[in-house]
């Protein structure tokens, strides 16, 4: 990857000048001729970024194994020289660098990491060596503009997982040599020992999931642990909107943490790195030498959103091209950023989920709800310490909440259901629970990600999937 520092100062001209040279280099040349599906696929070989605008687009489905093709994720992945000569396959590509020892190492898989968070699919990705090196180099990007350094003691409470979120956030403060524990999150060490972590290690950053970060605290105000030494909550891997980071650094002042601030992370297994924000609702800055993003304007969206699009210009084993995420921003700029005056460029608005937009027969009427809305309608909720939400075609929308004080409830629930009946233009059913039944329900120590929102879609009653947003 570049150096951080050169690529802050580039302009919008000198930006697109060098990936028109990734471009050339990369797709032009190790793409066309070493990536199975792309060199099956391409008529000619693209190599400017209007050659580029004219390619077909890349999804999900495309990625996945099939139970007729288990191992069909492979044609996505990049051969090495060795196995490019020999005819491919799936063991000369996993296993180039013990098949041949003139295969450089770079091309060897280190890591496959799996994605399921928006399709509910579960889908292969193939880290390189080289890909780990990269990603490495990211985690100091990362840091770097999320503004931490070696002097700073971390608590990683993201869940352990063969998912970007554990692994970034690992290599990161591995690579950095900063003061860090690694927790794996609820499921390995709990809440109690991580909450002990980061009293007696006086630890300055908690690197964790939105909802795992309020659980967390939350737990340290009820059992009065202070934690006057937590001054950054970096928070990714699911929706955190601005009311949350509110939210956050309210519940961080009530850990005897004043000053704490939350920051943002947008991690996106395809990319193969992680993207900070440097400051909330500035912008995720992103690394052009490594990613070509595209904003794909949606005919379909009133509000003018757009889907991000994501090329690969800077890796080996798994390798996309003009791959649509399914998540929505609003634009790219290239802009200074007012913050930290980096010209690095950035993903501006917040990140949505378009499987989170969902249309249901409700009352024998078609009705379209954003589900992404709920985290920060709630979020703006003093009164609601946890909540879930379930959508069902015969039900309707159910939101189950735990108060602050369960005796404010006749007051509380009409309010609620006005306010979400005002912004989803559908009428919840609004039920009080127990705090603790919900820590349960949601599985804030049991699984990777809580199970914020459950979607049943067979009348009987049976889940057809789950959202873990």
């Amino acid at each position: 990857m570049e150096n951080l520092e050169k690529l802050s100062r580039l302009s919008e001209k000198q930006v697109r000048e060098l990936q028109e040279q990734r471009l050339q280099s990369f797709l032009g040349g190790e793409v066309a001729s070493r990536h199975p599906a792309y060199r099956e696929a391409w008529q000619a070989v693209p190599r400017s970024l209007a050659d580029l605008s004219i390619l077909p687009f890349t999804t999900k489905d495309e990625l996945l194994p099939t139970p007729g093709n288990p191992t069909g994720y492979l044609r996505y992945v990049l051969e090495s020289p060795a196995s490019a000569e020999a005819g491919g396959g799936f063991l000369s590509i996993l296993l180039a660098k013990k098949r041949s020892n003139s295969t450089p190492e770079k091309y060897a898989t280190s890591q496959i990491f799996f994605s399921a968070g928006r399709t509910g699919r579960i889908t292969p990705y193939v880290y390189s060596v080289y890909d780990v090196d990269q990603l490495r180099e990211a985690g100091l990007h990362l840091l770097n503009v999320l503004g931490l350094t070696q002097d700073d003691t971390m608590v990683n409470a993201m869940p352990y997982l063969p998912n970007l979120c554990f692994w970034q956030i690992y290599y990161a403060t591995v690579s950095m040599g900063a003061t860090a524990l690694q927790t794996g999150g609820g499921r390995i060490l709990g809440a109690e020992k991580i909450i002990a972590a980061l009293e007696s290690m006086e630890a300055s950053t908690l690197f964790s999931t939105p909802g795992y970060a309020e659980y967390l605290l939350q737990s340290a105000i009820q059992h009065q642990i202070k934690l006057p030494h937590l001054q950054n909550i970096i928070v990714g891997y699911t929706p955190a909107p601005l009311p949350v980071v509110s939210r956050l650094e309210m519940l961080a002042g009530m850990a005897g943490s004043l000053s704490a601030k939350v920051k943002r992370i947008y991690f996106l297994n395809e990319a193969k790195v992680a993207w900070p924000e440097c400051s909330p609702g500035s912008g995720y800055h992103f690394y052009p030498d490594h990613s070509l993003l595209e904003a794909l304007e949606l005919a379909s969206d009133e509000r003018k959103r757009s889907e991000l699009v994501l090329t690969n210009l800077d890796v080996k084993g798994s390798c996309v091209v003009r791959f649509r995420t399914g998540d929505l921003i609003d634009g790219i700029t290239f802009d200074t950023c007012p913050n930290c005056n980096r010209r690095l460029p950035r993903l501006v608005g917040e990140i949505e989920r378009l499987q989170e937009f969902k249309t249901f027969r409700f009352n024998g009427k078609e009705k379209s709800l954003n589900l992404n809305s709920l985290h920060g309608l709630l979020a703006a909720e003093p009164e609601v310490l946890l909540w879930q939400a379930v959508v069902s075609p015969v039900q309707g929308l159910g939101l189950d909440v735990s108060l602050r004080n369960k005796n404010d409830a006749p007051k509380v629930l009409p309010r609620l259901q006005e306010m979400l009946a005002t912004e989803l233009g559908v009428v919840p059913q609004v039920t009080v629970v127990s705090y603790r039944d919900l820590v349960e329900r949601l599985g804030l120590e049991k699984f990777p990600v809580e199970k914020r929102i459950i979607e049943w879609k067979h009348g009987d009653g049976s889940p057809a999937s789950k959202s873990y947003a």
